[in-house]
């Protein structure tokens, strides 16, 4: 059911009450939750996603944005980590139950990659599933996790794209224990990498394509107030001035942003 009214702008950012049909726990803090959403399933694209709300109170009153991880047949998912009293609450929705979602916020990544390799580190990798389905072949996804209890988390992946590639670092199932001991460098024109995880991973990427930053991005998460652009709250400074993920976009190219500016 959507509560604002009909006929909007296509691109609209509206409030709607969304069954959730599933939500299951992928590994320790980690929790993939789907939503009946037959408009949002449809209209979606790589780059997108939505502000969901714990309750349908106002306790806690602001919603928790998160990229939309995967779009198909009707319904939208989000993979989430419990960071804090929000989350908490979202990972104890059951099945059947009906959410407040603001969507669609963020805009759609831009891409004229010839050549595209996602990198995620954890829960990141929802930020990059999208794009890979809508490359499919023509990008490869790399994903690192800790290891042991994170085989949920590797299958879900898996499911979704058989041909990712799972790393962990105790090596405990994958193909390795180190993503940065098998992607390519450097990166060339027409191949570009969008990344997508922690501080600390972001910072190893930056490091390890130190020669061609201008083929790296990043996919950056931050907190939000409205997801329209009004609080601010969400601002990135940026060579080009400061930016808002939730209506300019997360997508920023390593060398024109600071990832430590507060």
């Amino acid at each position: 059911m959507m509560m604002a009214e009909c006929g909007c702008a296509p691109h609209a950012v509206d409030d709607y009450i969304l069954p959730v049909t599933e939500n299951i726990k992928l590994a320790d803090r980690i929790f993939w939750m789907t939503f009946a959403a037959p408009e949002l399933a449809r209209r979606a694209k790589a780059g997108n996603g939505v502000m969901v709300y714990a309750s349908q109170g106002s306790d806690p009153m602001l919603g928790r944005p998160f990229a939309v991880a995967d779009a198909e047949s009707g319904k939208i998912s989000i993979c989430y980590m419990i960071i804090g009293r929000g989350t908490e609450l979202l990972s104890k929705v059951q099945p059947g139950a009906s959410l407040r979602v603001r969507g669609l916020i963020g805009a759609a990544y831009p891409d004229s990659a010839k050549e595209l390799l996602l990198a995620a580190g954890g829960v990141g990798v929802g930020a990059v599933m999208l794009k890979k389905k809508e490359r499919a072949k023509s990008a490869s996804l790399y994903v690192g996790m800790p290891g042991r209890g994170c085989e949920a988390l590797a299958d879900k992946i898996l499911s979704i794209h058989p041909d990712a590639k799972i790393y962990t670092d105790d090596g405990s199932f994958g193909e390795g224990n180190s993503m940065f001991n098998v992607l390519p460098r450097p990166l060339g024109e027409g191949r570009q990498l969008w990344c997508c995880g922690p501080p600390g991973f972001l910072d190893a990427m930056r490091l390890y394509y130190e020669r061609t930053p201008r083929q790296l991005y990043y996919i950056i998460d931050k907190r939000m107030a409205c997801g329209f652009g009004g609080c601010m709250g969400c601002v990135v400074e940026t060579a080009n001035g400061p930016k808002r993920v939730c209506v300019d976009g997360a997508m920023f190219r390593a060398d024109e942003v600071d990832l430590h500016d507060d």
